[in-house]
């Protein structure tokens, strides 16, 4: 299992701060949610979802993150 940052709109997957793939298998995996929705916030990304990443694809699950999550967590550091 992988946990994927993708961006909701083009579909790609984040490989690092700018940089970003159609390969789930090229993109960083965060390994928890938790770093992932961190690293959202600490870098004020817009539009991503969690995409948890089975080698099953039928099981993957996508959790879109709310834009505000951003906007407020980072307000409140």
């Amino acid at each position: 299992m992988r946990i994927l940052l993708q961006h909701v709109r083009t579909q790609l997957f984040l490989k690092s701060l700018g940089n970003w793939t159609a390969n789930p298998y090229e993109a960083f995996d965060f390994e928890h949610s938790q770093r992932a929705i961190d690293f959202a916030d600490q870098n004020q990304l817009q539009g991503v979802q969690i995409l948890v990443k089975f080698i099953d694809s039928q099981f993957d699950e996508a959790v879109q993150l709310p834009a505000a999550h951003t906007t407020s967590t980072h307000q409140q550091r």
